[in-house]
C-alpha cells in the first residue's frame, strides 16, 4: 500500500490499522489487559506480534511504512537524524508527559483511583513548563517549522498531543512569552495539516 503525499500518511496507518486491530477499549478491561501487563491503551496486533506504548508504536508504523509517502514521518535507523528522533520522543515521553501531565492525571483527573495529591500535581506543572520550555527554545534557535526541522515527524505527533493534553487540564500558555510566541505558531502549523483534521474529526 502506497500514499502518493505525506498528508495522506494517517490515512494509510488507519487503513492498515484496521487490517491489523489497533484496539481502543476501556482501559484495564479485560481484553486490554490481554495486550498491555498493565490494562493500557493502545495496544497494536500485527498478526501474532502484539506491542503496546504509543511512541513505540508510531515509530514501528513509520519504519513499517518507510517509503509510503514523499516524506517518511520516521527517520531510518542508524543515522544522525534517526538518533535526534529517538531522542526527542525520549525527552517528550519521560520529561514532558510521564513526570508532568501523567502525574496530574493520576493524582487529580484519576484521584479516585491513585489518591488526590495536589503537591505532586503542582510539581508536576513545574516539571512540564520546564520541559516544553526547552523544545520551544530548541525550536526557536533552531529556525525550523517542526522538531525534526523542515519535515513534519512523528516526533511532533507525539508533541502535539502532549500540548492539546496540557491545553485541555489548563496548563496552557506557559507563563513564558518567548515560549508561547514559538510554540503557538508551531501548533497552529501542525493543527492546519490535512491528516490532524482527519484525525480529529475520528
Amino acid at each position: 500500500m502506497r500514499c502518493s503525499d505525506p498528508s495522506e500518511m494517517s490515512g494509510c496507518w488507519r487503513r492498515w490499522a484496521l487490517r491489523t486491530n489497533i484496539w481502543r477499549l476501556g482501559p484495564r478491561s479485560r481484553t486490554a489487559q490481554k495486550f498491555n501487563p498493565l490494562g493500557k491503551i493502545p495496544a497494536l496486533k500485527d498478526g501474532d506480534f502484539v506491542m503496546y506504548e504509543s511512541a513505540a508504536i508510531n515509530t514501528y508504523l513509520g519504519d513499517r511504512f518507510r517509503g509510503a509517502a514523499s516524506v517518511d514521518l520516521v527517520p531510518p535507523a542508524g543515522t544522525q537524524e534517526r538518533g535526534r528522533y529517538e531522542q526527542l520522543v525520549s525527552f517528550i515521553s519521560m520529561e514532558v508527559d510521564a513526570q508532568g501531565l501523567w502525574i496530574h492525571r493520576k493524582h487529580d483527573a484519576l484521584k479516585q483511583h491513585f489518591g488526590e495529591i495536589p503537591e505532586a500535581v503542582k510539581a508536576a506543572q513545574g516539571q512540564f513548563q520546564r520541559a516544553v520550555g526547552a523544545l520551544a527554545a530548541d525550536l526557536r534557535s533552531s529556525g525550523a517549522p517542526y522538531l525534526l526541522g523542515s519535515n513534519f515527524s512523528a516526533a511532533d505527533i507525539l508533541f502535539v498531543h502532549c500540548l492539546m493534553w496540557a491545553d485541555s487540564i489548563g496548563w496552557m500558555p506557559l507563563p513564558s512569552a518567548e515560549a508561547v510566541a514559538t510554540l503557538a505558531p508551531y501548533l497552529d502549523r501542525c493543527q492546519a495539516r490535512a491528516a490532524h483534521a482527519r484525525a480529529e474529526a475520528k
